[in-house]
């Protein structure tokens, strides 16, 4: 079993101005697309967002989050996946085969369309023989529920912010998926 992880890293902080809450951020955001693979079964990790959440309140989704102040993009990826789900991602890596990894996100993207400005995705698919234990090391304001749900499942969901597109179209274009749901990895 793995140690807990400790962070280095500055969170963002808000400021209210006239009543008005600002996150003085980097306005990066790291979306982990995590998919862990018992033989040709794939699971997604998701967390229901909870009722302090800006945005998507209730919705399911994949882990991810801001990019802080002293961090790089690849621990930011680590914090995020250990703080909603208590993944520990270098323990995962480091023990099961990984397709994927965390220096390298496969798709940048640049629209304002939910505040943040870029949003670095990160593609790893992790082969296990069973489904580590999900708990998040936030409170249920940050994350309510955990789960892992198939593949199949998953990308038939409205999640939030669109994630089950986003994680169609990664196993597409990183993962080299066809409908069909075959792979050349």
């Amino acid at each position: 079993m793995s140690e807990p992880l400790v962070f280095k890293n500055r969170p963002n902080q808000p400021i209210v101005v006239e009543g008005k809450t600002y996150w003085i951020s980097r306005s990066v955001t790291v979306v982990p697309v995590l998919l862990f693979a018992i033989g040709r079964q794939l699971y997604v990790p998701l967390g229901k967002r909870g009722i302090d959440m800006p945005n998507e309140q209730g919705k399911w989704g994949l882990p991810g989050g801001y990019l802080d102040f002293d961090e790089t993009a690849s621990e930011a990826v680590i914090r995020e996946v250990y703080e909603e789900t208590g993944l520990n991602l270098p323990y995962l890596m480091a023990h099961h085969r990984v397709v994927g990894d965390l220096e390298h996100p496969y798709l940048v993207e640049s629209r304002p369309l939910y505040l943040q400005n870029v949003s670095l995705r990160f593609p790893l698919m992790i082969f296990v023989d069973e489904l580590p234990p999900l708990a998040a090391q936030v409170g249920v304001g940050e994350v309510e529920e955990l789960r892992w749900v198939p593949l199949e499942e998953a990308i038939a969901q409205d999640l939030a912010f669109e994630h089950h597109l986003l994680i169609q179209h990664c196993l597409e274009t990183y993962f080299c998926w066809n409908q069909a749901g075959d792979r050349t990895l």
